[in-house]
């Protein structure tokens, strides 16, 4: 590392930079930024937490493939959050002012799951960027090669996973034999080029919108009750075909 005044020489750099990977190449190769948007509603009394049945601060998501998520705060709000998108060529979110668009589909999204919310007020919103990587789950890894430990690709769970990052990385970098470095997510003996790339533009932004769209399409149709059934099987048919694409 140089700067105006000194440099520093280290045998091992580790860039902590998740979702920022694609301004340290070739980091941004194999760690690609989305983006995570989240609304949280005006306080909601007690008996609107009783009626939905959240009133212990329990978390949720549900299983759809749209990734969605969400709890209440200590303040009583719901805190609502779902994957917002990417940007051509990996480009970096930096203005997280939610568009209308953005705040009225996170709208929706809770509004389907608990039908007694869908008019309440959203008074905040915000967002960030998070590094997905191309087998959409973490690695951790020393490359001896380059001097790079990496630990990254947490997909939005990072706030639990970089704390087992860290320590595991720790373990590598000290050549320590614990039983953190023998777990499946830890890539061993190899190095970066153990980590399976992206593909290139437009490639990856073809490939991510249609397999959102084709995810929003089965949630309608499965949504509504009138949908005829082989127009259900369709619809889960084709995300299915689309979702083998991320793997």
């Amino acid at each position: 590392l140089r700067t105006a005044k000194a440099g520093v020489r280290a045998a091992w750099v580790v860039p902590a930079v998740e979702g920022y990977a694609n301004t340290l190449p070739p980091l941004g190769r194999y760690q690609l930024p989305v983006q995570s948007l989240i609304v949280a509603t005006e306080p909601l009394p007690a008996s609107t937490w009783d009626e939905i049945g959240l009133s212990h601060g329990q978390a949720f998501g549900e299983s759809s493939r749209q990734v969605t998520y969400g709890q209440r705060s200590a303040d009583n709000r719901l805190v609502f959050g779902a994957r917002g998108g990417y940007q051509f060529a990996g480009k970096l979110r930096h203005n997280f002012d939610l568009t209308d668009s953005e705040v009225e589909l996170r709208r929706y999204l809770f509004g389907e799951l608990f039908p007694q919310l869908k008019h309440v007020k959203i008074t905040h919103s915000w967002g960030g960027n998070l590094g997905m990587s191309r087998n959409f789950r973490p690695h951790m890894l020393c490359d001896h090669k380059t001097g790079i430990a990496l630990s990254g690709g947490y997909g939005g769970e990072g706030v639990g996973a970089t704390n087992l990052g860290g320590r595991t990385l720790a373990d590598l970098i000290l050549g320590r034999d614990t039983p953190l470095i023998h777990q499946p997510w830890v890539i061993r003996e190899r190095g970066l080029d153990a980590l399976k790339p992206w593909e290139p533009e437009p490639c990856r932004w073809l490939g991510y919108n249609a397999i959102i769209r084709s995810f929003v399409h089965e949630d309608q149709v499965l949504a509504n009750p009138n949908t005829a059934p082989w127009r259900r099987k369709l619809a889960t048919g084709v995300a299915g075909f689309m979702e083998g694409f991320m793997h």
